[in-house]
């Protein structure tokens, strides 16, 4: 039984956020209290039957497009290039930012086999033409800098609007653990990308 529970716990720990002991409290936690079971089945259920990635930006859509795309109303030729889902959220809970989104679904990581190819950039391009800004919006860390200068050297040939969100954030800081005033400082005052 002891193999078997830390098998559950390894699995576990394979998710974003799941620490060993965080998985290993989360596990006993539902051998304990059964009743929290229904409610993550639930909870994953819903996700897989309801939620999958925009077709266009890769943020979070319940109909092939996210309502953001397919807002008439936002600003489409502006395009806040993020990192992850969560830090679109981030932004979009923050109301700071009415344009569109572009999760690229990581940061260039040679170090841990992620390679340019395996983000979305191809897809970004295709959605830039000379009217859309870009605004690069990376993680103040080597990996988000690698990756800025990566896109940035690409876009050059679409469009002369690259931006990218001011030095507001610290270094080694991450767009989901920043706070509104922080964030909207970043974004308000981006300035035009210099290699």
């Amino acid at each position: 039984m002891e193999k078997k529970i830390d098998e559950l716990i390894e699995q576990l720990n394979k998710a974003k956020g799941f620490s060993r002991k965080t998985a290993e409290r989360f596990i006993f936690d539902l051998i304990t209290n059964r009743e929290k079971i229904s409610d993550f089945k639930d909870i994953i259920k819903y996700i897989e039957n309801n939620f999958t990635e925009c077709e266009k930006c890769f943020y979070l859509a319940e109909n092939g497009v996210c309502p953001i795309c397919s807002d008439e109303y936002r600003n489409h030729n502006k395009i806040f290039v993020v990192s992850s889902i969560q830090d679109a959220h981030t932004t979009e809970k923050s109301n700071l930012f009415n344009g569109l989104y572009h999760i690229l679904k990581g940061e260039i990581n040679i170090n841990k086999n992620q390679t340019p190819e395996k983000l979305t950039i191809p897809n970004l391009l295709n959605r830039v033409d000379k009217d859309k800004e870009v605004i690069l919006a990376l993680n103040s860390t080597f990996e988000g800098e690698v990756t800025a200068n990566f896109i940035a050297q690409l876009l050059k040939a679409k469009t002369n609007k690259i931006t990218r969100i001011a030095k507001g954030m610290p270094v080694g800081g991450m767009l989901d653990y920043i706070d509104d005033l922080t964030l909207k400082s970043a974004i308000n005052n981006r300035e035009k990308y210099e290699d």
